[in-house]
């Protein structure tokens, strides 16, 4: 399993725990991996997870080489659904699952609202154009949910 912008790890970390698996998780704070690795020392010590300190867009993992990838709320890594899908895809081994948390828009965004926010009304899609995408690049949705 891959974690991209993995944060602290504790996803990773349950998952490890739950299902034996082996995992790499990338990110680009020398804080939250610190806290990683305690964690997984803690919680998972015998579990092989592999932690890389670097931005997630420069991580050199194995193309087709990962079971699992995912990258939740970190989208802007790679500029957004499109390219996190793109990126992800070529670290998934052909049948593999991707796993994406990304911001969508409730309802069209009101141009004062993107003035204030100093953000484009393509940074984000809808729920819906997010899935669309996926599709678009020969992804098949598995579950799609809305938090």
């Amino acid at each position: 399993m891959l974690n991209i912008a993995c944060g602290k790890a504790e996803l990773l970390v349950r998952l490890v725990e739950r299902y034996g698996c082996s995992a790499v998780g990338v990110d680009v704070s020398p804080y939250f991996i610190r806290e990683a690795r305690e964690r997984a020392a803690e919680r998972a010590s015998n579990a092989g997870i592999d932690f890389h300190e670097v931005d997630g867009a420069k991580y050199d993992g194995s193309p087709e080489s990962f079971d699992a990838v995912m990258c939740l709320g970190a989208s802007w890594i790679w500029e957004g659904d499109l390219g996190t899908l793109k990126a992800l895809a070529r670290w998934a081994r052909p049948g593999g699952q991707i796993l994406v948390g990304e911001p969508f828009w409730r309802r069209e965004p009101e141009e004062a609202y993107l003035q204030a926010e100093e953000v484009l009304r393509e940074t984000f899609g809808t729920h819906f154009e997010n899935v669309q995408t996926g599709i678009r690049l020969g992804l098949t949705p598995l579950c799609s949910i809305v938090s």
